[in-house]
């Protein structure tokens, strides 16, 4: 999981789905895949991440345009 810090104790986490940052600490919205948490700016992000969570953790050079992500 990319993880990003914007201020001085604050840990941002990013969604798999729609790269938006959200913060750990107060995200509602969570999965447990292989170990890792990953956290969800809304509902319909975690929902695509729980039915398919490999489509949206695939290293960015096996991305590609219409690949069914949303990155391209």
């Amino acid at each position: 999981m990319t993880r990003i810090v914007r201020e001085p104790g604050k840990t941002m986490a990013v969604d798999p789905v729609c790269k938006m940052t959200v913060d750990e600490k107060t995200a509602k919205l969570k999965s447990d895949y292989k170990g890792t948490t990953y956290y969800f700016c809304a509902p319909g992000c975690k929902k695509a991440f729980d039915e398919n969570p490999a489509k949206y953790l695939r290293p960015e050079s096996q991305h590609k345009t219409g690949c069914g992500c949303g990155c391209r």
